[in-house]
């Protein structure tokens, strides 16, 4: 105790007792702090000490009255997230049947019960007093109080009625507030003339902040909801209700019917003058630890079901000379999708000792987590470990608290899962634009090379950087970039925000993940600074009309909080472009008609077929997996966690993969596309590792298989090639609309050099490719601000001048504890190093016997790779800057494994 008296022992008292509510409402009621009173009859409280004081802190002193007493009580803790309170006796006065305590630390507790309707307290006290034998009689006398205390809460919260539960939910502006009512000052929501909760609102009626994880306690007899206009005065402007029941049933629903409530709100004089939307959302577990737990069981229990699903779906086509092709449902001509083998041949299935490694990733990601469950564990005085346990345990849980409230999105970083350096800087403007080109989607910069007012829409014309130059002279300087995400203006649009929306059910976590979640269509500009490094010049997130009134935001011109919760949407629709359309499209899915064709049309000892087999390997069978989880037709994971869902992302891939073109989209000529040379010259950029180290690779591959083609087809090579039977009958499966439909593919081939190109476009694809845009991820994903898969509110109005959004509005934002603890578990799962590294080629090759020489040159080829590219990294790592190890030998897979 912070005020014992030397000399004098200190005793304890300690009352427990179960409460039929839920722990929210029962610490509801715990820590107000002054009104106690309120719920217990005998006893009055007031603040005295400073008076008028929201929120409640630590050293607030409140005068208690009972009996013909009064108490001074400082209150000295209160912990919401353990809900835990503490205070201290400052000073009494009044006659008194039995001795007082000298001093006196009084804990109140509220833990969960054996269920969720239900809670436990515990009130104790450790005192001290100079009165001989007075001890007993304090504790009996404090026993009876605690125990009172305890049925007055029973009695406030309606110990044996329906108990009152917390609904989560997001508030959001239907339409338009009328503008006669303007300017808006707040919407309340109550419940029997009791307030529940108060919004601050923008003068066109729209929320700021605290919309999302906003928690009403209701009960199914509640009536109903009253939500209502307030202005800046206080006067009520419009009500409108919604009976309370309908959001409790809302939470057992697995659709989006019935977890989004329309509330029309009147006045005296129009009976329509706003709309406000409550969408339904199911509250977040209550520890990282608890959320970890369901997550992981929810999963083991959802993959032993697909696991089981797949033995009875495997192919039994292995020996056919032909692989079936099937179509996904949502393909069609307006929206192509790639084919793909219609069954699973065993030979395809993920062999037993990558299962085996991959179940041995997820067990070290949960074995990592096991600290958070010293969370849980009773360090009270009352948990039945022994002191020096005890104070251990409780000095170890406090460590962890602490680390976890500086931030929450560190937690699963423990031991061997180690945190991401870009967690240390992914707020900076200079960090978000280098991830452009060496981050997981470096597929989406362009470098500006024309006329910029030609380029760029109108709303970025008059953007300068910190030097002063505008777009004109950072054109003429080869310092101009933009990136345009046109593909993801679709599905539903939220009109208040400009904001596309869909919202989910979540089949591994049982649950709705967020009633809304919410994506944007942004046009980036970056410039490149004196030093060669990239920074943002400017960005807008909607597309209103003709682009003219979407709002530019920028560091200079935008409040610190409003900008970085902008560039985090900013992210978010990145990383939809990344997964659904630079990695599992125009990877996974993109490879797959390219091996059902191959195993179709060339006999296996062809020397094309033999080129292509090692980098074919395990792609069909992680793609059949994938079918089952992440794009499943009937629950799928990616519709939980991303925010623009799964038929959204995959009407993103179709719209990109009607631009593909096999040859004119490959390595090489994609870069020359968006305006960058294989040499850097055209753009001098400091920092593009994956053109600089991609350009190794794919010159490599050049080289080998230019090598391998010249000595299989002979001295006159090009005309054999020409006259190869095999080779045109391959060509035509690749072509044929019937079968794997790739149109692009070229009609034929004429030389040896033109094979080749055609070869290393799909050798990269499926190595180096896909290792740029996957293995990345445990960087740039597995830290969820970075790169967050979905966003629960959208972008709110930009406060007046000299105002910013509260410090919460980044975290209400963000993805539930569930949902982020997914992410960084499947980034760190993906990123699985791979077992067939390109540093096995010698291994791994099916021509290293017939052809020794020309696999030789090409391992040799990778080693010296490898050597550059780990001099450079060393260089990076010394500057203390994340290297850049994906397309490095030693880690890039040769194929699609994971």
């Amino acid at each position: 105790m912070g005020n014992a008296r030397p000399g004098l022992p200190v005793l304890h008292t300690s009352v427990e007792g179960t409460v039929a509510a839920p722990t929210s409402d029962v610490w509801a009621l715990v820590r107000d702090f002054e009104g106690w009173g309120r719920w217990w009859p005998r006893l009055t409280t007031s603040l005295v000490d400073p008076t008028g004081v929201e929120p409640l802190v630590a050293g607030q002193v409140r005068l208690v009255s009972a009996n013909g007493r009064s108490y001074k009580e400082k209150l000295i803790k209160i912990d919401d997230d353990n809900m835990t309170l503490e205070y201290e006796l400052v000073s009494s006065k009044g006659a008194a049947a039995v001795a007082l305590p000298v001093t006196a630390k009084t804990t109140v507790e509220v833990c969960a019960g054996r269920d969720k309707a239900t809670s436990r307290m515990v009130w104790s006290c450790a005192f001290q007093t100079d009165v001989p034998e007075g001890g007993v009689a304090i504790r009996k006398g404090q026993e009876v109080a605690y125990t009172e205390g305890i049925e007055a809460i029973k009695k406030e919260v309606g110990d044996g009625a329906p108990p009152h539960e917390p609904v989560q939910v997001s508030v959001a502006m239907g339409a338009s507030v009328d503008a006669a009512l303007t300017p808006v000052g707040t919407l309340t929501l109550s419940v029997g003339g009791a307030c529940l909760a108060t919004l601050r609102l923008s003068p066109g009626g729209a929320v700021l902040g605290g919309r999302e994880g906003l928690t009403l306690h209701l009960a199914p007899d509640d009536g109903d909801l009253t939500v209502e206009l307030v202005d800046p005065e206080g006067g009520a402007l419009a009500t409108g209700t919604l009976p309370a029941a309908a959001l409790l049933g809302a939470q057992d629903k697995e659709s989006e019917e019935g977890l989004v409530h329309k509330v029309t709100l009147s006045s005296s004089t129009s009976s329509a003058v706003a709309c406000y939307l409550l969408s339904v959302e199911t509250p977040p577990p209550a520890s990282p630890a608890e959320a970890l737990s369901q997550l992981l069981l929810a999963m083991g229990q959802e993959l032993l079901g697909q696991i089981t699903a797949t033995a009875f779906r495997i192919g039994s086509d292995d020996g056919a000379l032909t692989w079936a092709y099937a179509s996904y449902p949502s393909a069609s001509a307006e929206t192509p999708l790639p084919k793909y083998c219609a069954s699973l041949p065993p030979s395809e299935a993920i062999p037993p000792a990558r299962t085996g490694f991959l179940f041995g990733r997820s067990t070290e990601f949960l074995y990592a987590q096991v600290r958070l469950l010293q969370l849980v564990v009773d360090t009270s005085p009352q948990g039945g470990l022994d002191e020096a346990t005890r104070l251990r345990m409780a000095a170890s849980a406090a460590a962890i608290k602490k680390e976890i409230a500086a931030d929450p999105w560190s937690a699963p970083f423990f031991g061997s899962i180690t945190k991401p350096l870009v967690a240390d800087n992914w707020k900076d403007d200079g960090e978000v634009a280098e991830q452009f080109i060496r981050g997981v989607n470096p597929m989406k910069i362009v470098r500006v090379t024309g006329d910029p007012t030609a380029a760029l829409p109108s709303v970025f014309h008059s953007l300068t950087d910190p030097d002063g130059r505008g777009l004109g002279a950072l054109v003429a300087c080869k310092s101009l970039f933009y990136a345009d995400y046109s593909e993801l203006a679709l599905g539903e649009e939220d009109e208040a925000s400009g904001a596309f929306t869909h919202a989910a059910f979540s089949s591994v976590l049982d649950s709705p993940v967020g009633a809304r979640k919410y994506w944007y269509a942004p046009r980036v500009v970056l410039y490149k600074t004196p030093g060669g490094k990239l920074s943002l010049l400017g960005f807008t997130l909607t597309r209103k009309g003709d682009g003219t009134e979407d709002e530019v935001y920028t560091a200079s011109t935008h409040a610190p909080m409003v900008y970085l919760l902008a560039k985090a949407h900013m992210t978010c629709a990145d990383n939809q472009a990344h997964q659904f359309v630079s990695h599992l499209g125009m990877t996974h899915l993109l490879a797959e008609p390219f091996i059902v064709a191959t195993h179709n049309a060339l006999p296996s000892t062809h020397v094309v077929a033999r080129l292509l087999v090692p980098h074919f390997a395990d792609t069909i069978g992680i793609n059949f997996l994938a079918r089952q989880t992440l794009v499943s037709t009937v629950a799928p994971l990616t519709d939980a966690t991303f925010s623009a869902g799964t038929a959204n992302g995959m009407d993103v891939f179709s719209a990109a993969y009607q631009g593909w073109d096999f040859l004119g989209s490959n390595f090489v000529n994609g870069l020359a596309a968006r305006g960058f040379s294989l040499s850097g010259a055209e753009d001098e950029l400091d920092g593009f590792y994956y053109r600089d180290d991609g350009v190794k690779v794919w010159n490599a591959f050049i080289r080998h298989v230019s090598a391998v083609l010249t000595a299989a087809y002979g001295p006159d090579g090009d005309a054999a090639v020409a006259a190869d039977a095999d080779l045109a009958l391959w060509v035509e499966e690749m072509r044929s609309p019937d079968k794997a439909a790739v149109t692009s593919f070229p009609a034929s081939f004429g030389s040896v050099k033109a094979l080749t190109e055609a070869l290393v476009t799909i050798i990269f694809m499926c190595s180096a490719q896909h290792a740029a845009v996957n293995f990345s991820q445990e960087e740039y994903v597995t830290y969820v601000p970075n790169r967050p898969d979905s966003m629960r509110v959208p972008m709110p109005p930009t406060p007046p001048a000299g105002e910013d959004l509260p410090p919460t509005a980044l975290a209400a934002a963000f993805p539930t504890a569930g949902v982020s603890l997914f992410q960084t578990f499947f980034g760190y799962l993906l990123s699985s190093p791979t077992q067939a590294p390109a540093t096995s080629i010698e291994a791994q090759s099916a021509l290293r016997e017939e052809f020794p020489a020309e696999v030789g040159a090409l391992a040799a080829d990778l080693r010296r790779i490898q050597a550059d590219i780990k001099e450079r990294n060393d260089k990076l790592v010394a500057m203390g800057q994340a290297p850049y190890v994906y397309l490095s030998p030693e880690n890039m897979p040769l194929s699609i494994d994971i």
